[in-house]
């Protein structure tokens, strides 16, 4: 870091140390760095003395997805390019890699502040210093809470909502409306059943191999991803395969037919039709007017695949070539436009064996037989008769999501995740039949930085008294060890068995939870509790070096100090916690674990104290 200091290039990230990001600060705010390379987190700064932001990405990661950075967000970053009063301009630059809608980059520039929403959620701490209190009451702080001032907001908005769609919905006379409906289901039926099929058939596992460029695939004609109105016929067109690629995400360790994937596929588009407020790219039958595009389309927008592979030039770039790719498509048709361009046969070429698969054929081709029995398909009278059945089905549904949300909108915010929880404390004992808190539930009360429940089984059931005091701040690390390594180091064999009763008490406790009817993934409650600082975290309480964990893990010094000091926090909480329930052999334990890692530089003062 110090050569690029001396040259008046800085960085600073969540990842550095504490007291070398401080340092980097300061070096800022007194003008001796030129060029700052930060995150967002930089720019919440008061006065950081910039005279030009840049913004190398137009898009970020915000833990589920790469999205646009949104108006507030672009605001505050390049709000710090000058200060008010201060400086008389500031500049601000944007670097744009990716094509970028002139709606997206008007929403970002000029659109309005981010919403503020209520983040209110119920934890087993606050259910329990509530019923502790002598007048605490979980049901009072839910009706005053700003989540239920929200909710209760949106009623007059969504009953006229509501009454709006009633009226259009009895405006819609059809006659012979019941008979049709059948059929209508019938339909419906047979369309998710197609559904059902394309998602097996299209699954990775058998139809990766088949995804070699200039095979003949046929896609559904879809806007923007979404499916066209109601129709009784399927609107399909055919393309050619360029490519196809894995969508890849941060940490994702799946396995390739688990992975979701995109197929490069050219066809004939009609380009930049208005859809709502945005334009958008629309898939178009070949014979109607369009341009010639390779578009990225998901695994369940291919209806099927052809036999038949074309040669293809290797540079698309050109107009030329791609409509010359889209002539031989044209002329394929032609050559089989008595029985149609020859499909892979799911069963015989795919590999396709799923009994699933088996039935779903089975019951499409029971429906298509009654279809042609009756023959009422081809009738214009009857396809605009369900046409306007279908608008009439999609208003009732939208009456009956809004009433819905009336109903739970007039209730109670949380009040039925409040009597599940209740119904948690006390099956594993932590309060009575009269909410009165027990022993358990007095310990659960003063922690609130880790989760409370599986520290307080963990210590009830004996397993953070048996262990000496590195290996229990070994295992209380998983409690505030948030980040996912790719590969990180497995903790040796005594620290691995304590990590395995871990996951067994949380797998009891998630099980618990889920039994009462409280919404939680098990699975994934198990492993949120990770084991990557194990090591480094018993060699730090064994009083090695910082520089010597800082070789025995692969995470940045930053994380591991936020992760060390959050553990002393966890820590001092369970001493209050022991201390409330005259345990003082644990308390004692607790004070010699916090002496052991509260030191040098983890727990360096401030430079600003």
């Amino acid at each position: 870091m110090l050569p690029l200091l001396k040259r008046g290039i800085g960085v600073h990230h969540s990842g550095l140390l504490p007291i070398l990001k401080e340092v980097i600060e300061i070096l800022f705010q007194e003008g001796l760095i030129k060029c700052l390379f930060a995150t967002e987190t930089f720019s919440i700064g008061l006065n950081m003395p910039a005279k030009t932001v840049v913004f190398t990405n137009v898009r970020k990661f915000d833990g589920d997805k790469f999205r646009w950075i949104t108006s507030g967000e672009y605001i505050q970053m390049s709000g710090r390019a000058g200060r008010r009063g201060i400086d008389q301009r500031g500049i601000c630059i944007l670097m744009v890699d990716e094509k970028m809608e002139p709606s997206t980059a008007k929403m970002m520039v000029k659109g309005s502040a981010d919403c503020l929403n209520s983040a209110f959620h119920l934890s087993y701490n606050m259910l329990l210093n509530q019923m502790r209190c002598e007048d605490g009451d979980p049901e009072k702080l839910l009706r005053y809470s700003f989540y239920q001032f929200q909710a209760n907001c949106a009623l007059p908005d969504l009953e006229k909502q509501a009454r709006k769609l009633e009226v259009e919905r009895d405006s819609i006379i059809i006659e012979g409306e019941d008979s049709l409906k059948d059929y209508y289901n019938l339909l419906q039926q047979h369309k998710r059943l197609k559904n059902d099929v394309c998602d097996i058939v299209f699954s990775p596992k058998y139809c990766l191999p088949f995804l070699q460029p200039g095979r003949l695939v046929r896609v559904r004609c879809t806007s923007d991803g979404n499916t066209r109105p109601f129709s009784i016929e399927e609107h399909v067109t055919w393309g050619v395969i360029i490519n196809f690629e894995r969508l890849k995400s941060p940490g994702e360790g799946r396995r390739p037919e688990h992975a979701n994937y995109t197929v490069d596929v050219l066809t004939r588009c009609e380009m930049n039709k208005e859809v709502g407020a945005k334009k958008s790219i629309e898939i178009v039958p070949l014979n109607e007017h369009g341009d010639p595009v390779v578009v990225s389309l998901r695994l369940s927008q291919i209806d099927s695949l052809s036999s038949i592979r074309l040669i293809i030039p290797k540079d698309l770039l050109h107009l030329e070539a791609r409509e010359n790719t889209l002539k031989k498509i044209a002329e394929v048709r032609s050559r089989f436009s008595k029985d149609g361009i020859p499909l892979l046969d799911p069963e015989e070429d795919m590999k396709v064996q799923s009994s699933s698969y088996k039935k779903a054929v089975r019951r499409i081709e029971a429906l298509e037989s009654l279809f042609e029995k009756h023959d009422i398909r081809n009738s214009p009278l009857i396809k605009q008769k369900l046409k306007v059945l279908h608008d009439k089905q999609e208003v009732t549904a939208r009456i009956k999501s809004i009433k819905k949300a009336l109903r739970s909108s007039t209730a109670l915010a949380f009040k039925d995740e409040l009597k599940a929880r209740k119904r948690v404390l006390l099956r594993l004992g932590y309060i009575t039949n009269e909410d009165v808190v027990q022993l358990k539930g007095k310990v659960a009360c003063e922690i609130s930085t880790a989760d409370e429940l599986t520290i307080t089984e963990l210590l009830f059931g004996g397993t953070l008294k048996d262990v000496n005091v590195e290996e229990m701040v070994a295992l209380l690390s998983c409690f505030v060890w948030q980040e996912k390594l790719q590969d990180a180091q497995k903790p040796r064999e005594e620290l691995g068995q304590l990590f395995s009763q871990l996951q067994e008490t949380a797998r009891r406790v998630a099980t618990v939870q889920l039994e009462c009817k409280v919404h939680i993934d098990v699975e994934n409650f198990v492993n949120s509790f990770r084991p990557d600082i194990m090591e480094a975290v018993y060699a730090w309480a064994k009083g090695s070096k910082f520089f010597e964990i800082m070789e025995i893990t692969q995470v940045f010094e930053g994380s591991l100090i936020r992760a060390i000091r959050r553990l002393e926090e966890v820590l001092q909480q369970l001493i209050v916690a022991s201390k409330s329930i005259g345990e003082t052999q644990m308390e004692a334990k607790f004070k010699e674990a916090v002496a052991k890692i509260k030191r040098d530089i983890v727990f360096a003062a401030s430079l600003y104290l």
